[in-house]
């Protein structure tokens, strides 16, 4: 027993000596977009689902292994951001994690919007209730998920081209610190429609939110008419849009 305790206690060592060697040093400088060259040259020989696969487990695991230290969790982000804008189907793999969904609701099978009050970037009020007779694209996100990132052009480009008939955009952040985060990015992004901050209390009275993003179509009487869950299309987004206002 006494010797299966010092295998143990060596292959313990040995471990940690290897690891320990493998953190890199101050002056270690790495090349995110020559690591993502070579990983796509020496897979360009394998089937794509199975380059596929390796290769997102392969960004999650690196991920998150670097991002347990300090001096290199900026690198598992960039790391993370060059592989999703550097393959279009691993965008897709990593957008959520759940599968896009799209619900519309008949008229007659309609219910209520929970109504919130919330303050926008600039501390005015923002009362739901108030936008009764608009139809509101009510989106829940946060400046953390890349799919929330990549449709905020679309919900503006929709505030754009149906404000005239009677549209309203509002999107409400999920950001754990607020306008820390939220606040720069509006300023960024020139976001032409109200940003508020959520709370808990907004995410459970819609129903926790299964997703970021979660993006909402609701009616001219205040009801929700469409749910749709994750980076969904913009021809399903325009589809409920205009069904809606032609009601």
């Amino acid at each position: 027993m006494s010797g299966n305790k010092r295998d143990e206690f060596d292959l313990s060592n040995w471990v940690d000596e290897r690891l320990t060697a493998r953190i890199p040093g101050a002056e270690w400088n790495p090349s995110s977009s020559r690591g993502f060259a070579r990983f796509q040259e020496r897979q360009s020989t394998r089937p794509l689902t199975r380059r596929l696969g390796w290769l997102v487990i392969g960004v999650i695991g690196t991920s998150l292994s670097l991002a347990a230290f300090p001096s290199t969790r900026a690198f598992a982000h960039r790391c993370l951001s060059l592989c999703l804008t550097g393959s279009n189907k691993l965008q897709e793999l990593l957008s959520g994690s759940v599968a896009p969904t799209n619900v519309f609701v008949r008229p007659s099978d309609r219910t209520k919007a929970p109504d919130f009050t919330l303050s926008d970037v600039s501390g005015h009020p923002v009362k739901l209730s108030d936008f009764r007779g608009k139809v509101v694209l009510l989106n829940f996100w946060a400046t953390w998920c890349v799919p929330c990132n990549a449709e905020v052009p679309l919900l503006m480009e929709f505030q754009q081209k149906f404000e005239k008939h009677g549209f309203q955009t509002l999107g409400v952040s999920m950001d754990e610190d607020g306008w820390t985060s939220a606040k720069p990015f509006i300023n960024e992004k020139h976001v032409n429609y109200p940003v508020m901050i959520g709370t808990n209390d907004i995410a459970g009275a819609y129903g926790g939110l299964e997703a970021i993003p979660t993006t909402l179509i609701i009616d001219r009487s205040g009801r929700i008419a469409a749910r749709h869950l994750g980076l969904c299309r913009r021809e399903e987004y325009e589809a409920d849009i205009r069904t809606v206002l032609n009601e």
